[in-house]
């Protein structure tokens, strides 16, 4: 958990995060920080608890996956008077769509599947909690037919609409930052992962894997070209719409 110092101001209110996977709740923090809410990190039910009598929690996210109990949770959340009024939202994963239906009878006020658009869940959050509203326009970064909305983390291939998980993002950011350059393994590692958690050249790989996925209903070519023993290439894709 976060210091106890965090709090909740009315310029940046304080969202709980309620998960055990490092990906998830730094991704998350990022995002939040990025459009103006503070938050902190529950993983524990304890630190759940905890927290509602520590900081002024504004909205709790839960990050449900398979077995994790977090319907029970919710139901915890809603019973509890100093936490039962306020907004609780779940991203799902994919092995946990089971739980939907669990979860909308706990309580819950809004459910996102992951992979997600964060965009969806932070305008979630600025219409029940009144956040910030977002300049119209945001900083962005494109290349080719690519498209990437830093402040609402829309990204999109010839218009259309692309989901990306936390590392992708990290990923294809870094090489719209540095298009056509090719870049090592070792570089995009400490580009998308945080420096305690120890990555080797195959988990690149694998998530690189991962977004040439993402891109391929949009594209007939590979929009990262593979260089021999130095790493990847950002291609541009607009004469390659499919």
């Amino acid at each position: 958990m976060l210091p106890d110092e965090i709090t909740s101001t009315p310029s940046k209110p304080l969202v709980a995060i309620c998960s055990q996977d490092a990906e998830v709740y730094l991704f998350l923090h990022h995002i939040l920080d990025v459009d103006g809410f503070a938050s902190t990190l529950a993983s524990t039910r304890e630190e759940m608890f905890d927290l509602a009598d520590t900081a002024n929690i504004r909205a709790w996210i839960l990050d449900c996956h398979s077995g994790n109990g977090m319907a029970a949770n919710c139901v915890r959340l809603r019973q509890d008077p100093r936490t039962g009024g306020l907004p609780i939202v779940a991203l799902i994963s994919q092995d946990a769509q089971d739980q939907h239906i669990a979860l909308l009878k706990a309580g819950i006020d809004e459910c996102f599947v992951r992979p997600m658009v964060p965009a969806k869940l932070l305008a979630y959050l600025r219409s029940r909690l009144g956040g910030p509203a977002r300049s119209a326009a945001g900083l962005s970064l494109s290349y080719g037919a690519i498209e990437m909305e830093l402040d609402t983390y829309h990204v999109r291939c010839s218009g259309e609409e692309v989901v990306l998980g936390p590392i992708e993002f990290k990923l294809l950011r870094h090489m719209l930052e540095n298009p056509e350059r090719v870049l090592s393994r070792d570089e995009l590692i400490k580009t998308a992962w945080p420096r305690n958690v120890f990555v080797g050249p195959r988990t690149v790989d694998v998530h690189i894997s991962r977004l040439r996925r993402c891109f391929r209903p949009f594209s007939r070519a590979d929009m990262i070209r593979t260089v021999r023993l130095g790493g990847y290439a950002l291609e541009d894709l607009s004469s390659a719409r499919g």
